[in-house]
């Protein structure tokens, strides 16, 4: 009785703790929205921000490379009769 009196006052706590976490984020986004509102309005529009190009592009290597550097010798022993 005392174990069950004990898990059904945790179980309460913890939502109470949820919702109040929940009422927490919540007043955050309205702060986040409000503050951004008005700290836009006295600014001026800032002028674009260009993105930067990318001038290597050679981020995957070639298709050769890789077979290059693979070790085939393990497909020696593959029985292929089991893909079927």
């Amino acid at each position: 009785m005392l174990l069950k009196n004990f898990i059904g006052i945790l179980i309460i706590l913890l939502n109470i703790a949820g919702i109040g976490f929940l009422i927490y984020l919540l007043v955050k986004v309205v702060k986040k929205q409000f503050l951004s509102e008005t700290s836009t309005q006295g600014q001026t529009a800032a002028a674009p921000v260009k993105k930067a190009k990318i001038v290597n592009d050679d981020i995957i290597p070639d298709e050769d490379d890789l077979l290059k550097d693979m070790d085939l010798s393990d497909l020696d022993n593959l029985n292929l009769d089991d893909f079927d």
